[in-house]
């Protein structure tokens, strides 16, 4: 296969890369072109066809001409001579979607060739335009279908350098079918890029919102009135703009208002005013993922919210009963869950709940599902027509051939089932990047085909009698795509720690909810290490928050004198506008030396304010304890880390009470003795002799002095 082969190749898929279509209900596979063969065994020749348009892009007679512009180009270093464009068509059109995508895989079954424009000389990175016009009776187009034809590059040896393939449908007036009914799901969602409310991870938002970046160029789209379009509008792409437009920081920088933000917003609000309009949850959670891993609060916290800042931001009532699950596939617990959250209707991929038995036509978009709060209406999204939404518009030609292919997919549905009414839906990736101008013109084209009805998505119903349908396909592969275990493990571990700060207060203001949802949005799937940045921001504002209600000890090492005392401590509150309710939790490292008494719990302090307590404590003997402080939320929960005090016991009072009791025991007996011996010198009646003068003291030394005994 030459280089030319290969471009060929990428360009043929970049516009016809789309599943067969039986059921509606076949993924999406990537096959090459048509083979492109060598000029000669010596000499590579590269060259390319490119499609410009095609006029009408489907006729609705026989006489009417169809003119089909384009240009060949070589892009190898050589000159090509004496080659020629043709056109090869055939005159049976195809009898199902199937083989159109065999066709657009590189079937062969071509078996015309009715026009040919010689090139006498390509120069090498030369282009040359050429032209082909005809009616569809030339051709010899008779029937209601789709037609294929491909343009392709000869050599004198009729030899292929090169190909398009495309396709023509072929309407006509007098050969009318059922309208096939169309609606279109059209996303506004971006990723979350605030971790608290009050600080941006980065400024990607700001290029994203400009004309020309993503964002800008979707809400063109919104701009131009087109009709059977619903809009998902994910209400934190909402919120962050807003937040832009009064004031913002990223990291620590402060910014000024973005008045581009607030422009955006009000533009968005003034484009969605008068269409249908759909919320996703609030960040766009990972539904699936959530489920299973224990969060369904979070889903359900995420539809109340959704609904209520898209109706504030949008200045009209959206509501989230219509949810499109990540990916357009779920399972029935995640279907459960946003049953519970009052969702009425999902969207989903028709691969997603295929026909049973298979059929070879595109079955009604329509159809619905049991789940635990009853019946769930279901939408499905056909594969084919979503994924040309995205497919090569930006590449040379690449409107004109998913333009053409779009139209011809619808054709091929009204002629599976002339007489039967069905109805198809078409929504791309839901972060999709896309080229204004072509989806807006096929929105366009769409809205003028006789054989179309454009109609919103609120009124698609199941068809009767229902197609049987298996039940809902969840493979290993979907479960293996959503948010992991260790990730939302500690998402959840985040969650409880920010429930905390929310239940110690007296309104119950749950600060962090928008901020935890952000982290389970389904933007992270495959590269939550993306994510990091906002769980660290968010993680530093809850402990912000837990450690701005604290415990005061003053010294960390107390002196207990006596066998019972008060240590006090003190609560202080720097909230600075909420009141706080907190248990006090106070344990003993060693209850034999230290037991503590009874003190006051809970305990409410203002903002801003310290409230003390006095701890009981009684000591058994002399030694040292560890005393924790722990504060509680109302059910006990530990709020924040515990606070230790050293607590030091003399056990001083009984050691004086023995030294007291020795004391008086000592002088009750001198006490008993002295007056025994002044009772034994009391004088009788008989007068005794004077005793003779005492002889003259000589003093002795100091050290040999003794006291009187």
């Amino acid at each position: 296969m030459t280089r030319g082969a290969a471009l060929i190749s990428v360009l043929t898929a970049a516009f016809l890369l789309v599943p067969a279509a039986v059921a509606g209900a076949a993924r999406a596979t990537v096959a090459p072109a048509g083979q492109v063969q060598a000029a000669s065994a010596t000499s590579r020749q590269d060259a390319q066809i490119v499609v410009s348009s095609i006029a009408p892009a489907v006729p609705r007679d026989s006489s009417t001409p169809v003119k089909i512009t384009g240009a060949v180009a070589n892009t190898g270093a050589a000159t090509m001579s004496w080659v020629s464009v043709r056109l090869r068509f055939s005159r049976q059109p195809f009898a199902t979607r199937a083989e159109m995508q065999a066709f657009a895989d590189g079937g062969q079954i071509l078996d015309s060739t009715r026009f040919t424009v010689p090139v006498s000389q390509l120069p090498a990175s030369g282009k040359v335009p050429w032209e082909f016009t005809f009616t569809p009776a030339e051709l010899q187009m008779f029937r209601f279908g789709v037609y294929p034809m491909t343009i392709e590059l000869v050599n004198t040896a009729g030899q292929q350098l090169a190909a398009q393939r495309t396709l023509m449908p072929y309407a006509p007036a007098n050969q009318p079918v059922a309208r096939t009914k169309i609606a279109w799901a059209l996303p506004l969602v971006d990723q979350p890029r605030r971790g608290d409310d009050s600080t941006f991870v980065d400024d990607g938002l700001k290029q994203s919102l400009a004309d020309d970046g993503r964002l800008g160029k979707i809400l063109k789209i919104a701009e131009t009135p087109s009709k059977g379009v619903t809009w998902f509008v994910d209400p934190s792409l909402l919120d962050d703009a807003r937040a832009m437009s009064q004031g913002y920081s990223v990291g620590a920088a402060k910014k000024p208002a973005d008045q581009a933000a607030g422009q955006w917003l009000q533009r968005v609000r003034t484009a969605l005013a008068d269409v249908p309009v759909s919320a996703t949850p609030y960040g766009d959670p990972d539904v699936a993922a959530v489920s299973h891993q224990g969060l369904d609060s979070a889903a359900r916290t995420a539809l109340d919210m959704g609904g209520s800042v898209a109706t504030d931001l949008l200045g009209k009532e959206v509501t989230t009963s219509v949810n499109w699950p990540v990916g357009g596939v779920i399972d029935n617990d995640a279907l459960d869950a946003l049953a519970v959250g009052d969702v009425k209707t999902v969207l989903l991929s028709a691969t997603a709940l295929p026909p049973n038995p298979p059929v070879t036509y595109t079955p009604d978009a329509g159809a619905k599902l049991e789940t635990v709060k009853g019946t769930v209406g279901v939408v499905l999204v056909d594969p084919v027509l979503s994924q040309l939404l995205t497919s090569g518009a930006s590449a040379p030609g690449g409107p004109t051939l998913a333009t053409q292919r779009f139209l011809a997919e619808t054709v091929m549905i009204g002629a599976e089932r002339p007489q039967e009414a069905r109805t198809v839906v078409a929504a791309p990736p839901r972060r999709w990047n896309p080229d204004p101008a072509f989806v807006t013109a096929l929105l366009k084209a769409t809205a003028s085909a006789p054989w179309l009805k454009p109609v919103t998505l609120g009124s698609v119903k199941p068809s009767k009698p229902a197609t049987p349908r298996t039940g809902l396909l969840y493979t290993d592969k979907d479960r293996q795509a959503e948010l992991g275990k260790s990730y939302l493990s500690g998402v959840k571990k985040l969650g409880r720690r920010a429930d905390l700060t929310a239940v110690v207060t007296q309104d119950r203001r749950r600060v962090f909810d928008t901020a935890l949802l952000r982290l389970t949005s389904s933007a992270w799937r495959g590269r939550t290490g993306e994510a990091s940045p906002l769980v660290k921001q968010i993680d530093a504002a809850v402990t912000t928050r837990t450690d701005a209600i604290s415990v005061s000890t003053g010294e960390q090492e107390r002196m207990l004198a006596g066998n019972n005392g008060v240590i006090p401590i003190s609560i202080r509150n720097d909230l600075p506008d909420q009141e706080v309710t907190v248990g006090v939790k106070i344990t003993s490292g060693d209850r034999k030396l230290l037991t503590i008494g009874s003190y006051e719990s809970p305990v409410t302090i203002s903002p801003g304010k310290t409230r003390p307590i006095d701890i009981p404590m009684t000591a058994s003997g002399g030694g040292q304890a560890t005393v924790k402080v722990q504060l509680t939320s109302a059910t006990g929960a530990r709020y924040g880390p515990p606070v230790e005090i050293t607590v030091r016991t003399t056990g001083y009072t009984g050691i004086a009470l023995v030294i007291v009791g020795a004391a008086l025991a000592v002088m009750l007996a001198a006490v008993t003795l002295r007056i025994l011996r002044r009772h034994s010198r009391r004088p009788t009646g008989r007068r005794r002799p004077a005793p003779p003068p005492a002889p003259a003291v000589v003093p002795e030394p100091a050290q040999h002095r003794e006291g009187p005994s």
